[in-house]
């Protein structure tokens, strides 16, 4: 009996040396994982930003993650793959605010937090399933797409709306004697703000480092992917190839971009009341007839007919 006091202090010491080394195992674990990640994240080659759009603030908080994820995913995507992300980049004019390498970083840290976030979900319901966190790290991984697509369509139109004035300065400066390129200085100087001028001030760079006019003409269709400058860029070609006079073919060109412009918003005028059916038949008659069956029922009650 007098010796249980001895081995209960025993214990209680091996129970203390245990817990002392297993605390000293996890701090050099978490420092060795620090130490991991400050090493990975360093190795990341510095970004040079000083040509390039500021970031906007939600993607601030990711790009540390986005510049390691470009710099670690991106070569095992196939060339392909990366050629058709860069020609959409460059038609939605957000190739000034990252790169393609960048893009795919931002697509694969974006299937990681939707991934984790419907883990983390599952997980408090007590159903986790691996079905649905993979179903949501795609769905992450290719939001950035959808976007970038929202992003096109939009440059698009205003492109469209921009074309009809570009093309009447053109006329004007051709008219007036200049040559094309001197046009298309005209155009950007007095010409409306947007996509298509800062498109046209890129062509005029490309001339002035030596590039071809008609190779600067090819790569603006190329970067905008709209049919209408496509047209306008294909004709400007032509005529520039065979010497024929230019402000005849810009002419019609500007009228029939305007005649298009009037018919797709008759388009749309028309189709106004068929897209405001929908609305109307689920919210709108619903509400209505409920009001007005209120005071009817009212009315036959207070005449006596229940």
């Amino acid at each position: 009996m007098d010796r249980l006091p001895g081995h209960q202090e025993d214990h209680e010491h091996r129970h203390m040396s245990l817990l002392f080394v297993i605390g000293l195992c996890v701090m050099t674990a978490v420092a060795l994982a620090i130490a991991v990640i400050y090493l990975e994240f360093k190795s990341v080659p510095v970004e040079q930003r000083e040509y390039m759009d500021p970031l906007p603030g939600s993607l601030r908080l990711i790009w540390p993650f986005t510049r390691w994820a470009a710099a670690r995913f991106t070569p095992l995507f196939p060339q392909g793959y990366r050629a058709r992300l860069q020609r959409s980049l460059s038609m939605s004019g957000l190739h000034y605010l990252f790169t393609l390498d960048q893009f795919v970083g931002l697509k694969v840290i974006a299937g990681m937090l939707a991934g984790a976030m419907a883990a983390g979900a599952l997980m408090m319901l007590g159903r986790f399933d691996a079905v649905y966190v993979i179903a949501a790290a795609a769905f992450g991984f290719f939001l950035p797409d959808l976007r970038l697509n929202e992003v096109r369509k939009k440059r698009s139109q205003k492109v469209l709306r921009e074309l009809p004035a570009m093309i009447d300065f053109l006329v004007l400066g051709l008219e007036s004697g200049q040559n094309l390129t001197a046009a298309l200085r005209l155009t950007l100087a007095k010409g409306p703000p947007g996509a298509l001028r800062q498109e046209f001030g890129r062509v005029l760079r490309d001339i002035s480092a030596g590039v071809p006019r008609a190779e600067a003409l090819d790569h603006l269709q190329d970067r905008l992917g709209v049919k209408e400058v496509s047209a306008l860029i294909s004709a400007m070609i032509q005529a520039e190839k065979t010497g024929s006079s230019l402000v005849p073919i810009l002419r019609e060109q500007s009228m029939q971009r305007r005649a298009e412009r009037f018919l797709l918003a008759e388009k749309k005028a028309f189709e106004a009341p068929v897209k405001m059916l929908a609305p109307l038949v689920i919210f709108i008659f619903p509400c209505t007839f409920a009001f007005l069956g209120y005071f009817l029922y009212q009315k036959i009650r207070m005449s006596g007919a229940f």
